[in-house]
Protein backbone atom coordinates (compact mmCIF):
# COMPACT_ATOMS: atom_id res chain seq x y z
CA UNK A 1 0.00 0.00 0.00
CA UNK A 2 1.22 3.51 -0.84
CA UNK A 3 2.20 6.00 1.62
CA UNK A 4 -0.63 8.12 1.18
CA UNK A 5 -3.08 5.55 1.30
CA UNK A 6 -1.92 4.21 4.83
CA UNK A 7 -2.10 7.68 5.98
CA UNK A 8 -5.68 7.71 4.49
CA UNK A 9 -6.53 4.36 6.83
CA UNK A 10 -4.73 5.40 9.56
CA UNK A 11 -7.25 8.41 9.90
CA UNK A 12 -10.27 7.32 9.22
CA UNK A 13 -9.29 4.41 11.76
CA UNK A 14 -8.36 7.38 13.95
CA UNK A 15 -11.84 9.05 13.21
CA UNK A 16 -13.59 5.92 13.92
CA UNK A 17 -12.21 5.06 17.54
CA UNK A 18 -11.99 8.55 18.56
CA UNK A 19 -15.91 9.00 18.16
CA UNK A 20 -17.80 9.58 20.91
CA UNK A 21 -20.88 8.20 19.89
CA UNK A 22 -22.57 4.60 20.59
CA UNK A 23 -25.27 2.56 19.09
CA UNK A 24 -27.87 2.23 21.47
CA UNK A 25 -31.05 -0.01 21.18
CA UNK A 26 -34.43 1.99 21.90
CA UNK A 27 -36.75 1.22 24.19
CA UNK A 28 -34.88 -1.58 26.36
CA UNK A 29 -34.39 -2.06 29.48
CA UNK A 30 -31.54 -3.77 31.78
CA UNK A 31 -31.83 -7.65 32.46
CA UNK A 32 -32.30 -6.77 36.36
CA UNK A 33 -34.94 -3.90 36.80
CA UNK A 34 -34.88 -2.61 40.50
CA UNK A 35 -36.64 -0.36 42.52
CA UNK A 36 -34.74 2.19 45.02
CA UNK A 37 -35.43 1.96 48.75
CA UNK A 38 -34.18 5.09 50.68
CA UNK A 39 -30.45 5.06 52.01
CA UNK A 40 -29.93 4.93 55.66
CA UNK A 41 -26.84 6.80 57.02
CA UNK A 42 -25.26 5.91 59.69
CA UNK A 43 -22.42 8.44 59.80
CA UNK A 44 -22.49 12.26 60.70
CA UNK A 45 -22.35 13.39 57.05
CA UNK A 46 -25.29 15.70 56.76
CA UNK A 47 -27.27 14.44 53.36
CA UNK A 48 -25.23 11.59 52.82
CA UNK A 49 -28.21 9.14 52.56
CA UNK A 50 -29.82 11.97 50.21
CA UNK A 51 -26.92 12.46 48.03
CA UNK A 52 -26.28 8.53 47.99
CA UNK A 53 -29.71 8.22 46.54
CA UNK A 54 -29.97 10.69 43.82
CA UNK A 55 -26.44 8.85 42.87
CA UNK A 56 -27.70 5.75 42.95
CA UNK A 57 -30.72 7.09 40.69
CA UNK A 58 -28.87 8.36 38.27
CA UNK A 59 -26.66 5.50 37.84
CA UNK A 60 -29.64 2.74 37.54
CA UNK A 61 -31.37 5.12 35.26
CA UNK A 62 -28.63 5.24 32.85
CA UNK A 63 -28.21 1.38 32.53
CA UNK A 64 -31.90 1.06 32.39
CA UNK A 65 -32.14 -0.88 35.88
CA UNK A 66 -34.57 1.53 37.25
CA UNK A 67 -38.01 0.60 38.29
CA UNK A 68 -40.89 2.82 36.58
CA UNK A 69 -42.48 2.84 40.04
CA UNK A 70 -40.81 3.74 43.16
CA UNK A 71 -41.21 0.63 45.03
CA UNK A 72 -42.98 -1.86 42.43
CA UNK A 73 -43.97 -5.10 43.25
CA UNK A 74 -42.64 -7.14 40.77
CA UNK A 75 -39.17 -6.16 41.03
CA UNK A 76 -36.81 -6.38 44.22
CA UNK A 77 -35.78 -3.46 45.65
CA UNK A 78 -32.00 -2.15 46.22
CA UNK A 79 -31.15 -0.77 50.11
CA UNK A 80 -28.32 0.76 51.09
CA UNK A 81 -26.49 1.54 54.11
CA UNK A 82 -23.50 4.19 54.54
CA UNK A 83 -21.37 2.28 57.49
CA UNK A 84 -18.62 4.56 57.88
CA UNK A 85 -16.51 7.37 56.72
CA UNK A 86 -12.62 7.76 57.16
CA UNK A 87 -10.52 10.51 56.33
CA UNK A 88 -6.60 10.44 55.19
CA UNK A 89 -4.56 13.41 54.75
CA UNK A 90 -3.30 13.16 50.85
CA UNK A 91 0.18 15.04 51.41
CA UNK A 92 1.25 18.43 49.30
CA UNK A 93 4.71 18.68 47.70
CA UNK A 94 4.54 22.00 47.85
CA UNK A 95 3.85 24.69 50.97
CA UNK A 96 2.13 27.05 48.42
CA UNK A 97 -0.95 24.69 47.87
CA UNK A 98 -3.08 23.98 50.79
CA UNK A 99 -3.86 20.11 51.81
CA UNK A 100 -6.00 17.90 50.47
CA UNK A 101 -8.08 14.98 51.94
CA UNK A 102 -9.33 12.11 50.70
CA UNK A 103 -12.96 10.75 52.32
CA UNK A 104 -13.50 7.30 52.05
CA UNK A 105 -17.19 6.18 52.49
CA UNK A 106 -18.35 2.70 53.29
CA UNK A 107 -21.84 1.38 52.06
CA UNK A 108 -23.36 -1.89 52.28
CA UNK A 109 -25.63 -2.26 49.94
CA UNK A 110 -28.76 -5.60 49.85
CA UNK A 111 -30.70 -6.67 47.18
CA UNK A 112 -34.53 -7.83 49.08
CA UNK A 113 -37.18 -9.42 47.36
CA UNK A 114 -41.09 -9.05 47.34
CA UNK A 115 -40.99 -11.48 50.17
CA UNK A 116 -38.17 -8.83 52.01
CA UNK A 117 -35.90 -11.62 52.12
CA UNK A 118 -32.09 -10.71 51.61
CA UNK A 119 -30.93 -12.02 48.35
CA UNK A 120 -27.90 -10.31 47.49
CA UNK A 121 -25.76 -8.34 49.93
CA UNK A 122 -21.96 -6.83 49.44
CA UNK A 123 -19.91 -3.35 50.67
CA UNK A 124 -18.85 -0.91 48.26
CA UNK A 125 -16.50 1.71 49.00
CA UNK A 126 -15.65 5.17 47.13
CA UNK A 127 -13.71 8.08 47.52
CA UNK A 128 -13.47 11.59 46.69
CA UNK A 129 -11.65 14.15 47.52
CA UNK A 130 -11.25 17.79 49.10
CA UNK A 131 -9.47 20.95 50.30
CA UNK A 132 -8.48 22.29 53.91
CA UNK A 133 -10.78 24.83 53.61
CA UNK A 134 -13.43 22.81 52.97
CA UNK A 135 -15.84 19.94 54.73
CA UNK A 136 -15.98 16.49 54.16
CA UNK A 137 -19.43 16.88 51.92
CA UNK A 138 -17.79 18.23 49.32
CA UNK A 139 -16.02 15.09 48.70
CA UNK A 140 -19.38 13.28 49.14
CA UNK A 141 -20.74 13.39 45.77
CA UNK A 142 -17.65 11.50 43.98
CA UNK A 143 -17.25 9.13 46.79
CA UNK A 144 -21.59 8.16 46.21
CA UNK A 145 -21.12 8.33 41.78
CA UNK A 146 -18.21 6.29 42.55
CA UNK A 147 -20.18 3.42 44.92
CA UNK A 148 -23.58 4.02 42.52
CA UNK A 149 -21.93 2.85 39.28
CA UNK A 150 -19.93 -0.10 41.38
CA UNK A 151 -23.14 -0.99 42.89
CA UNK A 152 -24.85 -1.00 39.68
CA UNK A 153 -22.62 -2.71 37.33
CA UNK A 154 -22.82 -5.88 40.10
CA UNK A 155 -26.56 -6.17 40.04
CA UNK A 156 -26.02 -6.16 36.44
CA UNK A 157 -24.08 -8.93 36.40
CA UNK A 158 -26.28 -11.07 39.03
CA UNK A 159 -28.78 -13.53 37.68
CA UNK A 160 -32.05 -13.23 39.58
Amino acid sequence: MSRIGSLILLLILSSLLGCGYSFVLENTTGANSVSIMPTRNETNLVGAGMTMDASLERALASMGMLSGSPVAEDVPSIRCIIQSTTIQEITSSSKSTSDRYRLIVRVRAELINQDGDIVWKSIFKGEGTYSAKGQEEDALEDACKEISLDISRAIACLTL
